[in-house]
Protein backbone atom coordinates (compact mmCIF):
# COMPACT_ATOMS: atom_id res chain seq x y z
CA UNK A 1 0.00 0.00 0.00
CA UNK A 2 0.87 3.73 -0.43
CA UNK A 3 0.57 4.91 3.46
CA UNK A 4 0.80 8.63 4.40
CA UNK A 5 1.15 8.81 8.28
CA UNK A 6 1.58 12.42 10.03
CA UNK A 7 3.14 12.73 13.21
CA UNK A 8 5.81 9.89 12.23
CA UNK A 9 8.46 11.70 14.06
CA UNK A 10 6.15 10.65 18.21
CA UNK A 11 5.89 7.74 19.75
CA UNK A 12 3.56 5.73 17.84
CA UNK A 13 4.05 7.16 14.74
CA UNK A 14 7.44 6.24 14.46
CA UNK A 15 6.84 2.90 15.50
CA UNK A 16 4.08 2.45 13.20
CA UNK A 17 6.54 3.82 10.18
CA UNK A 18 8.82 1.09 10.73
CA UNK A 19 6.29 -1.66 10.58
CA UNK A 20 4.80 -0.50 7.51
CA UNK A 21 8.05 -0.25 6.14
CA UNK A 22 8.94 -4.05 7.67
CA UNK A 23 5.98 -5.19 5.68
CA UNK A 24 6.81 -3.29 2.45
CA UNK A 25 4.46 -0.63 2.04
CA UNK A 26 5.78 2.78 0.46
CA UNK A 27 5.25 5.48 3.20
CA UNK A 28 5.12 9.32 2.80
CA UNK A 29 5.95 10.98 6.17
CA UNK A 30 4.44 14.34 7.00
CA UNK A 31 6.29 16.09 9.43
CA UNK A 32 7.34 19.66 11.01
CA UNK A 33 10.48 21.76 9.36
CA UNK A 34 11.49 21.40 13.10
CA UNK A 35 11.25 17.99 13.89
CA UNK A 36 13.75 16.20 15.72
CA UNK A 37 13.48 12.30 13.60
CA UNK A 38 15.87 10.57 16.00
CA UNK A 39 13.22 7.75 15.94
CA UNK A 40 13.34 7.25 12.40
CA UNK A 41 17.05 6.83 12.02
CA UNK A 42 17.15 3.29 10.98
CA UNK A 43 14.22 3.80 8.20
CA UNK A 44 14.70 7.37 7.55
CA UNK A 45 16.70 6.64 3.91
CA UNK A 46 13.18 4.15 3.35
CA UNK A 47 11.02 7.05 3.94
CA UNK A 48 9.15 9.94 1.35
CA UNK A 49 8.72 13.16 3.31
CA UNK A 50 7.20 16.32 3.15
CA UNK A 51 7.65 19.48 5.42
CA UNK A 52 4.47 20.95 6.80
CA UNK A 53 3.00 21.78 10.01
CA UNK A 54 -1.26 21.47 10.33
CA UNK A 55 -1.35 24.79 10.32
CA UNK A 56 0.25 24.74 6.96
CA UNK A 57 -0.63 21.69 5.30
CA UNK A 58 -1.56 23.46 2.35
CA UNK A 59 2.32 23.87 1.27
CA UNK A 60 2.16 19.58 1.41
CA UNK A 61 -0.98 19.12 -1.28
CA UNK A 62 1.91 18.67 -4.23
CA UNK A 63 4.02 15.88 -2.59
CA UNK A 64 0.65 14.20 -1.40
CA UNK A 65 -1.12 14.38 -4.75
CA UNK A 66 2.41 13.10 -6.71
CA UNK A 67 2.31 10.01 -4.07
CA UNK A 68 -1.66 9.36 -4.17
CA UNK A 69 -1.79 7.78 -0.83
CA UNK A 70 -4.23 4.69 -0.09
CA UNK A 71 -4.36 4.69 3.21
CA UNK A 72 -3.46 8.42 5.92
CA UNK A 73 -2.83 7.64 9.29
CA UNK A 74 -3.45 11.00 10.87
CA UNK A 75 -1.27 11.18 14.15
CA UNK A 76 -0.27 14.64 14.16
CA UNK A 77 -1.53 17.10 16.77
CA UNK A 78 -0.19 19.93 18.59
CA UNK A 79 -0.03 20.04 22.61
CA UNK A 80 -0.96 17.04 23.31
CA UNK A 81 2.38 15.72 25.42
CA UNK A 82 1.94 17.92 28.54
CA UNK A 83 -0.90 18.68 30.92
CA UNK A 84 -0.14 22.74 30.72
CA UNK A 85 -1.46 22.42 26.99
CA UNK A 86 -4.52 20.61 27.57
CA UNK A 87 -6.62 23.87 28.26
CA UNK A 88 -5.02 26.19 25.44
CA UNK A 89 -6.77 27.48 22.60
CA UNK A 90 -4.30 26.03 19.88
CA UNK A 91 -5.72 22.77 20.84
CA UNK A 92 -8.90 23.96 18.65
CA UNK A 93 -7.39 26.83 16.30
CA UNK A 94 -4.18 24.99 15.56
CA UNK A 95 -5.27 21.21 15.15
CA UNK A 96 -8.83 21.14 13.78
CA UNK A 97 -8.53 23.76 10.73
CA UNK A 98 -5.46 21.71 9.40
CA UNK A 99 -7.13 18.51 10.35
CA UNK A 100 -10.35 19.27 8.25
CA UNK A 101 -7.72 20.44 5.38
CA UNK A 102 -5.58 17.15 5.60
CA UNK A 103 -8.74 15.33 5.07
CA UNK A 104 -9.86 17.58 1.85
CA UNK A 105 -6.20 17.43 0.20
CA UNK A 106 -6.63 13.27 0.97
CA UNK A 107 -9.67 13.41 -1.04
CA UNK A 108 -8.46 15.04 -4.08
CA UNK A 109 -5.55 12.87 -3.95
CA UNK A 110 -7.66 9.34 -4.25
CA UNK A 111 -7.19 8.53 -0.84
CA UNK A 112 -9.47 5.34 0.34
CA UNK A 113 -9.55 5.31 3.90
CA UNK A 114 -8.15 8.23 6.39
CA UNK A 115 -7.54 6.20 10.24
CA UNK A 116 -7.66 8.94 12.90
CA UNK A 117 -5.07 8.61 16.08
CA UNK A 118 -8.15 10.11 18.88
CA UNK A 119 -7.67 9.64 22.75
CA UNK A 120 -9.15 8.24 25.73
CA UNK A 121 -9.61 11.70 27.11
CA UNK A 122 -12.68 12.15 24.26
CA UNK A 123 -14.51 10.24 26.86
CA UNK A 124 -14.01 12.53 30.18
CA UNK A 125 -15.58 11.23 33.13
CA UNK A 126 -16.69 7.95 31.86
CA UNK A 127 -17.96 4.92 32.61
CA UNK A 128 -15.88 1.17 33.22
CA UNK A 129 -15.34 -0.26 30.63
CA UNK A 130 -15.46 3.15 28.33
CA UNK A 131 -17.24 1.71 25.51
CA UNK A 132 -17.32 3.35 22.00
CA UNK A 133 -21.55 4.03 22.46
CA UNK A 134 -20.79 6.11 25.55
CA UNK A 135 -21.58 9.76 24.81
CA UNK A 136 -18.03 11.41 25.12
CA UNK A 137 -17.91 14.56 27.64
CA UNK A 138 -14.80 15.48 27.42
CA UNK A 139 -12.83 17.49 30.80
CA UNK A 140 -10.76 19.76 28.89
CA UNK A 141 -9.83 21.48 25.33
CA UNK A 142 -7.30 19.07 24.44
CA UNK A 143 -10.25 16.38 24.82
CA UNK A 144 -12.85 18.61 22.96
CA UNK A 145 -10.67 18.87 20.29
CA UNK A 146 -9.73 15.86 19.93
CA UNK A 147 -13.60 14.72 19.92
CA UNK A 148 -14.91 17.78 17.69
CA UNK A 149 -12.10 16.42 15.25
CA UNK A 150 -12.78 12.93 15.06
CA UNK A 151 -16.94 13.91 14.19
CA UNK A 152 -16.11 16.43 11.74
CA UNK A 153 -13.41 13.68 9.82
CA UNK A 154 -15.89 11.16 9.92
CA UNK A 155 -18.63 12.83 8.31
CA UNK A 156 -16.36 14.31 5.65
CA UNK A 157 -14.82 11.08 4.90
CA UNK A 158 -18.52 10.57 4.19
CA UNK A 159 -19.10 13.04 1.69
CA UNK A 160 -16.05 12.47 -0.09
CA UNK A 161 -16.59 8.41 0.14
CA UNK A 162 -13.71 8.05 2.07
CA UNK A 163 -13.67 4.95 4.67
CA UNK A 164 -13.33 6.44 8.18
CA UNK A 165 -11.49 4.76 11.26
CA UNK A 166 -11.42 6.91 14.53
CA UNK A 167 -9.01 4.82 17.48
CA UNK A 168 -9.70 6.08 20.66
CA UNK A 169 -6.18 5.44 21.65
CA UNK A 170 -6.00 4.66 25.30
CA UNK A 171 -2.40 4.17 27.40
CA UNK A 172 0.67 2.89 25.48
CA UNK A 173 4.12 2.47 26.33
CA UNK A 174 7.21 0.80 24.86
CA UNK A 175 11.13 2.03 23.91
CA UNK A 176 11.17 5.06 22.17
CA UNK A 177 8.52 6.43 24.56
CA UNK A 178 8.55 10.44 25.64
CA UNK A 179 11.00 10.87 28.72
CA UNK A 180 8.46 12.62 30.59
CA UNK A 181 5.95 10.23 31.03
CA UNK A 182 5.60 7.69 34.01
CA UNK A 183 6.79 4.50 32.81
CA UNK A 184 10.21 5.93 31.08
CA UNK A 185 10.70 8.50 33.83
CA UNK A 186 10.93 5.69 36.85
CA UNK A 187 12.84 3.45 34.69
CA UNK A 188 15.22 6.44 34.39
CA UNK A 189 15.18 7.29 38.01
CA UNK A 190 15.81 3.49 38.78
CA UNK A 191 18.83 3.13 36.13
CA UNK A 192 20.22 6.55 38.12
CA UNK A 193 19.86 4.50 41.37
CA UNK A 194 17.30 7.29 42.08
CA UNK A 195 14.12 6.80 44.54
CA UNK A 196 11.01 8.01 42.43
CA UNK A 197 8.51 10.17 44.16
CA UNK A 198 5.46 9.04 43.56
CA UNK A 199 1.50 8.74 44.01
CA UNK A 200 0.46 6.07 46.53
CA UNK A 201 -0.07 3.91 43.39
CA UNK A 202 -3.70 3.07 43.49
CA UNK A 203 -4.42 3.74 40.41
CA UNK A 204 -6.25 1.14 38.07
CA UNK A 205 -5.37 1.82 34.49
CA UNK A 206 -4.80 0.25 31.24
CA UNK A 207 -1.21 -0.16 29.24
CA UNK A 208 -0.86 -1.46 25.74
CA UNK A 209 2.49 -2.05 24.46
CA UNK A 210 3.47 -0.62 21.07
CA UNK A 211 3.68 -3.18 19.33
CA UNK A 212 0.64 -4.38 19.80
CA UNK A 213 -1.19 -0.65 19.38
CA UNK A 214 0.80 -0.61 15.61
CA UNK A 215 -1.04 -3.98 15.24
CA UNK A 216 -4.47 -2.97 15.42
CA UNK A 217 -3.47 0.29 13.40
CA UNK A 218 -2.16 -1.80 10.65
CA UNK A 219 -5.56 -4.39 10.71
CA UNK A 220 -7.68 -1.31 10.59
CA UNK A 221 -5.92 -0.50 7.57
CA UNK A 222 -6.17 -3.74 5.85
CA UNK A 223 -9.73 -4.82 6.95
CA UNK A 224 -11.90 -3.29 4.61
CA UNK A 225 -15.41 -3.48 6.40
CA UNK A 226 -14.02 -2.35 10.09
CA UNK A 227 -15.51 1.61 9.99
CA UNK A 228 -16.33 3.60 12.74
CA UNK A 229 -14.84 4.68 16.15
CA UNK A 230 -12.73 1.70 17.93
CA UNK A 231 -11.09 2.29 21.49
CA UNK A 232 -7.68 0.60 21.55
CA UNK A 233 -5.98 -0.88 24.77
CA UNK A 234 -5.62 -4.20 26.76
CA UNK A 235 -8.97 -4.45 28.32
CA UNK A 236 -6.67 -5.52 30.76
CA UNK A 237 -5.99 -2.55 33.85
CA UNK A 238 -3.03 -3.17 36.47
CA UNK A 239 -2.54 -0.73 39.61
CA UNK A 240 0.49 2.06 38.74
CA UNK A 241 2.03 0.13 41.69
CA UNK A 242 2.11 -3.01 40.55
CA UNK A 243 3.58 -1.26 37.18
CA UNK A 244 6.56 0.08 38.86
CA UNK A 245 7.34 -2.39 41.33
CA UNK A 246 7.78 -4.56 38.43
CA UNK A 247 10.13 -1.85 36.88
CA UNK A 248 11.96 -1.88 40.33
CA UNK A 249 12.13 -5.82 40.54
CA UNK A 250 13.98 -5.93 36.82
CA UNK A 251 16.11 -3.18 37.94
CA UNK A 252 16.99 -4.22 41.48
CA UNK A 253 14.40 -5.14 43.82
CA UNK A 254 16.46 -3.68 46.81
CA UNK A 255 15.73 -0.24 45.24
CA UNK A 256 13.31 2.38 47.59
CA UNK A 257 10.17 3.34 45.34
CA UNK A 258 8.04 6.50 47.16
CA UNK A 259 5.07 5.90 46.99
CA UNK A 260 2.34 8.26 49.00
CA UNK A 261 5.27 11.51 48.19
CA UNK A 262 2.98 12.71 44.83
CA UNK A 263 -0.29 13.40 46.36
CA UNK A 264 -2.90 12.80 43.91
CA UNK A 265 -4.04 15.69 41.39
CA UNK A 266 -7.48 17.40 41.67
CA UNK A 267 -8.77 15.69 38.50
CA UNK A 268 -6.73 12.57 39.22
CA UNK A 269 -8.36 9.33 36.95
CA UNK A 270 -8.18 7.00 39.45
CA UNK A 271 -9.65 3.96 36.85
CA UNK A 272 -8.87 3.91 33.55
CA UNK A 273 -10.23 1.10 30.99
CA UNK A 274 -11.83 0.59 27.93
CA UNK A 275 -13.95 -2.25 26.24
CA UNK A 276 -11.79 -3.32 23.21
CA UNK A 277 -14.86 -5.70 21.94
CA UNK A 278 -15.56 -3.44 18.98
CA UNK A 279 -12.16 -3.48 17.17
CA UNK A 280 -11.61 -7.43 18.15
CA UNK A 281 -14.81 -8.05 16.25
CA UNK A 282 -14.33 -6.03 13.46
CA UNK A 283 -10.35 -7.23 13.07
CA UNK A 284 -9.76 -10.38 14.92
CA UNK A 285 -6.89 -8.34 16.92
CA UNK A 286 -5.71 -9.31 20.16
CA UNK A 287 -2.97 -7.76 22.71
CA UNK A 288 -0.43 -10.34 22.40
CA UNK A 289 2.84 -8.71 24.61
CA UNK A 290 1.47 -9.17 28.70
CA UNK A 291 2.66 -6.40 30.59
CA UNK A 292 5.63 -8.34 32.04
CA UNK A 293 6.95 -8.94 28.76
CA UNK A 294 6.22 -5.22 27.66
CA UNK A 295 8.14 -3.68 30.80
CA UNK A 296 11.27 -5.82 30.39
CA UNK A 297 11.36 -4.77 26.73
CA UNK A 298 11.17 -1.26 27.86
CA UNK A 299 13.53 -1.62 30.34
CA UNK A 300 16.25 -4.13 28.45
CA UNK A 301 15.96 -0.55 25.38
CA UNK A 302 16.67 2.04 28.21
CA UNK A 303 19.77 -0.16 29.25
CA UNK A 304 20.79 -0.52 25.49
CA UNK A 305 20.66 3.26 24.87
CA UNK A 306 22.58 3.77 27.86
CA UNK A 307 25.19 1.79 26.58
CA UNK A 308 25.56 2.95 23.78
CA UNK A 309 25.73 6.89 25.08
CA UNK A 310 27.34 6.73 28.27
CA UNK A 311 26.59 9.66 30.53
CA UNK A 312 23.96 11.11 27.71
CA UNK A 313 20.24 10.74 28.54
CA UNK A 314 17.82 10.05 25.42
CA UNK A 315 14.91 12.63 25.07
Amino acid sequence: MRCLITGVSGFLGSHLARALIAEGHDVLAIVRPTSDLWRLDEIKSKLSFAFATLNTIETAREPIAKFRPEVAFHLAWTGGNSNKFVNQLSQVFENVPGTLELVRILAEAGCATVIYAGSSVEYGVFNIPASESDLPKPANLYGAAKYGAEVLVNGLCHAYRMRFCGVRVFWTYGPQDEAVRMIPSVIASLLDVQRPRLTEGRQLWDFLYIDDAVRAFLLLASTVSAEGVFNLGSGQPVTIRAVVESIRDLIDPSLELGFGEVPYGANQVMHLQPDVSQLQTATGWRPEVGLTDGIRRTVEWHRAQRMSRPGEARK
